[in-house]
Order: structure tokens, then C-alpha cells, then sequence
């Protein structure tokens, strides 16, 4: 459409820039013609034998006389002799409207459709005394001979229009093949994606907005794939998780029921044991239901103003009795606490997910160590365990949803693998970062790190202590 738009108005533009050039060429030729039948006429010839050599002179051009009444007497075509015609003006001082003095001669239409072009006498041939021209000349072009003219040029008009056509066409299609097929490839990527083939990856070329679009739609693709995994594993985990309490709930309450359980301490073992994994089982509905809120973005946190100290020690006296039993030293060690702004129930479920983890993987004659410290604008709260060691491939995922360095041991500990993920959601909710780090030498430690600049300060004028200077 552009090209036929374009071509049109080109031809537009060219007919009437042709149509001008041809009359051009004629109207040019009405001074010579002028100046050589004044002379002719000075020698004596005829009209008659004036129109004979002209149009020997200027062949393929009609030429007329005609005298100072406007009559024709001499016509190379023979159809205008002895006719008058009007059109013609003897007077150069007064141009028509549309002629083309500026070129010496004027153009007026003519009877039968012609086209006059003729330049006066007057001013172009020398006048003395004793000679006047008596005959004017006129140069008669057929109209529609000017306006054929430029028909000539629509072959290679149209020759230059089919080429470019062509190569439009082409260009076209090279254009929207590389708009088309990445598209195609999105669109069957996405029918494939509807059918549960989530692993989908076209390819990415240049950098326009197909391409960005391909790209956006590869991470799409990704993202879908790993939630579908991680959906699916999810599924997996929590199955077996509600598997393993049911399993002891249903074997216990079916003996009681059957009376395979007759003896009252038989009776309380079982009652004890289903209450056990119901708690579990509760423990691990509330930690679904705490993922649940933050994956849906309704989770959100209640700052209150709270001291470091006091979160320690509420840890502390939650896990002391356990510590105790399991014979492991549990101490806090904060000798500068800090007041600070934090959700503390939050964060004391925190911490205390990091602490039941040490409890669990601290060997009798242990010890697991809380403190607090505060270091280039942020406050530390560290768990510090001795006697565990956590594998260096599993260190990349221990906040991971589900992940156990040691699938065995979980199960017998009732672990769910919930705990660190949950840490990690309620620090980074509070702006901070929670990081591990573990050693043959050293034990293992977790850091929780949230940022001062929510109000943190020493309590009672202390200065802040950082972790060489507690004893720790």
C-alpha cells in the first residue's frame, strides 16, 4: 500500500512536470521560427513560400501564418488556411495571464484542440523604417501530443515499480518471518506449557522487543517450572509428613479400640505418643500456614521497641530445661544489650527455630551459646553450637523449604524442615539477613544481622559489644 501510495503520487508529480518540459521544448522554438520567417519575409518570399522552408527547417512541428487580422494564410497541415483565430494577440506590451514571457513566447489553445506557442514580432526582429513583419508565426501542437508525452516514462515507471515491489515484498517478508516465528515458537511454548510440559525455552536473538519478549517469556517459563516443582515437592513433603504421625495416631487409637491395649500404662504410652505426633502434626500445619501468608504477601510484622537481652533470655528459658535433659551447656552472653525496634514475637520464633536446631545437633557435653553484638550499623544476634558440623554441599540450601542434611535423623527428632526457611522469611521481612557458617574447628554458627536504623540503641548508655569483647 505505501508503494502503490508512493507511486501514484510520483506519476502525479511526473505527468505535470513532463506535460511542462514538452511545451517547453515547443514554446522554445517559436523565437527562431519567428526570427527565420521575418527574415524570409524580408527576402521576399511568399506565405507560401515561407511555410514551405520552415517546415523543411523545423520538421515534425506545424507551423502557421498568420497576418496582422488574424487570418491564417499559410498552414503546413492545410486544415487552418483561410480560417481566422482569435487566440492569437499582436500586442507584446500586455502578456496573457499563464504565458511564458520570461521565455519569449506565449501559449494560448487553439481550435481543434491545439496548442499555440508563438513569440510577437515586435522586440525580436531588427524594425527600421522601411520593414515591418506582416505575418506572425504560430507553432500548433496537438494537446493530447503534450499529454502523451509523458506516457513514454510509464514503462520504466512500472519496471521500476515492479522491482521495487518485488524487493518490498521480500524485505516484507524477511521482516515479518522474524517477527512471526519467534511468536510461533511462543505461542507453541505456551500450548505445550497448558499441557504440563513447564520446561520451555525458545531461543533469544538480537535485542528488539520480540527478543525481550522471548527472553521475559523464558523467565516466565522458569519460574512456572520451578514453582511447579516446588509445588510438586512441596506436595511430596507434606504427605509424608502427615504420614508418619497419622500412621502412630491411627496404629494407637485402632489398639485401643481393639483392646490390643489393656494395661493402663500401655494405655498412657499410647495417649502420650498420639499427643506427641498431634502436637507435631499441629507444629507443621502452623508452619504451612506461616508460608502460606508469606507466599500470598499477607504476611507483615508489629514493631515494638524490645532489648536484645530480654530476646535472649526468653530463648533461653524456652530451651534450658531441654539443654538440661540432653546434658548441653545453653548460655547467653550479652554483656552490652540494645534496645531496638523489631517485632518480637517474630523474631523470638526466629531465633528459636535456629536454637532447636543446635539443641538437636549439639552432643551431650556441648554447648550452645546466644549472643548479641552490634556492628557496623546492624545488630547480631548469633546461635553458636560445638560438636556439629554441617556438610559443605548442603550449606548452598539449608534454608531451602523441606531440606535435611540428614533425612534419617529429622524424622527421629520429628523435624520438618521448616524451621530455617521460616527464620529466613522473618529476618528478611525485618530488612535483615540470616547466614551459617560451619567447621570441624570452629562448630557451627548462625548469624542473624537486622539493620540499627530502626532505632537501635545501647541500653542504659552501654557501649556496643562486639563479639571479641564478650568473652565469647
Amino acid at each position: 500500500m505505501s508503494l502503490f501510495l508512493a507511486g501514484t503520487f510520483t506519476v502525479y508529480l511526473l505527468k505535470a512536470q513532463q506535460e511542462d518540459r514538452e511545451e517547453e521544448q515547443v514554446g522554445l522554438l517559436a523565437e527562431p521560427v519567428a526570427l527565420r520567417a521575418a527574415f524570409l519575409e524580408l527576402a521576399g518570399g511568399t506565405p507560401a513560400q515561407i511555410a514551405s522552408v520552415l517546415q523543411n527547417e523545423y520538421s515534425g512541428v506545424r507551423i502557421l501564418l498568420v497576418d496582422r487580422g488574424r487570418w491564417v494564410v499559410a498552414d503546413t497541415a492545410g486544415t487552418l488556411e483561410g480560417s481566422q483565430v482569435a487566440q492569437i494577440s499582436q500586442d507584446s506590451s500586455d502578456p496573457p495571464p499563464g504565458s511564458h514571457e520570461e521565455l519569449r513566447y506565449q501559449k494560448r489553445r487553439g481550435p481543434e484542440d491545439l496548442l499555440f506557442f508563438y513569440a510577437t514580432p515586435t522586440g525580436i526582429v531588427p524594425v527600421t523604417v522601411t520593414f515591418t513583419p506582416q505575418y506572425q508565426t504560430v507553432l500548433a501542437v496537438d494537446a493530447s501530443d503534450v499529454s502523451q508525452a509523458w506516457r513514454d516514462l510509464l514503462p520504466r515507471l512500472f519496471l521500476a515499480g515492479g522491482v521495487a515491489f518485488l524487493i518490498g515484498v521480500l524485505a516484507a517478508s524477511l521482516l515479518a518471518r522474524s517477527i512471526t516465528r519467534p511468536l510461533r515458537q511462543i505461542t507453541l511454548a505456551s500450548e505445550n506449557m497448558t499441557r504440563g510440559q513447564y520446561d520451555q525455552q525458545i531461543p533469544e536473538r538480537g535485542s528488539d522487543e520480540v527478543s525481550r519478549l522471548a527472553r521475559a517469556f523464558n523467565d516466565m517459563a522458569r519460574q512456572v517450572s520451578r514453582s511447579h516443582r516446588t509445588l510438586r515437592d512441596f506436595l511430596a513433603n507434606v504427605s509424608h509428613e502427615l504420614k508418619t504421625p497419622l500412621t502412630s495416631i491411627q496404629g494407637f487409637s485402632q489398639a485401643m479400640i481393639d483392646g490390643s491395649i489393656s494395661k493402663s500404662d500401655d494405655y498412657a504410652e499410647g495417649a502420650r505418643i498420639i499427643n506427641d505426633e498431634a502436637v507435631r502434626m499441629r507444629g507443621l500445619v502452623d508452619d504451612l500456614l506461616y508460608l502460606t501468608q508469606v507466599d500470598a504477601g499477607e504476611f507483615s510484622i508489629q514493631p515494638e521497641e524490645m532489648s536484645t537481652s530480654e530476646l535472649l533470655q526468653a530463648t533461653q528459658e524456652r530451651f534450658q530445661r531441654r539443654a538440661q535433659q540432653a546434658g548441653i551447656d545453653l548460655r547467653v552472653l550479652s554483656q552490652s544489650p540494645q534496645r531496638f525496634s523489631g517485632d518480637g514475637r517474630r523474631l523470638e520464633q526466629a531465633l528459636a527455630n535456629i536454637v532447636d536446631n543446635a539443641v538437636r545437633h549439639t552432643p551431650s557435653g556441648g554447648s550452645v551459646t546466644l549472643r548479641s553484638f552490634a556492628e557496623n550499623g546492624h545488630i547480631n544476634l548469633s546461635v553458636h553450637n560445638t560438636g556439629s558440623v554441617i556438610p559443605p554441599e548442603a550449606m548452598p540450601h539449608i534454608f531451602d523449604r523441606f531440606f535435611q542434611a540428614d533425612p534419617a535423623g529429622a524424622r527421629a527428632d520429628a523435624n520438618t524442615g521448616l524451621g530455617l526457611a521460616i527464620t529466613r522469611e522473618i529476618v528478611e521481612a525485618h530488612g535483615g539477613d540470616v547466614t551459617a557458617s560451619s567447621s570441624e574447628e570452629a562448630g557451627t554458627e548462625f548469624l542473624i544481622s537486622l539493620p540499627a536504623s530502626n532505632g537501635a540503641r545501647p541500653q542504659d548508655g552501654g557501649a556496643w559489644a562486639r563479639p571479641e569483647e564478650d568473652g565469647a
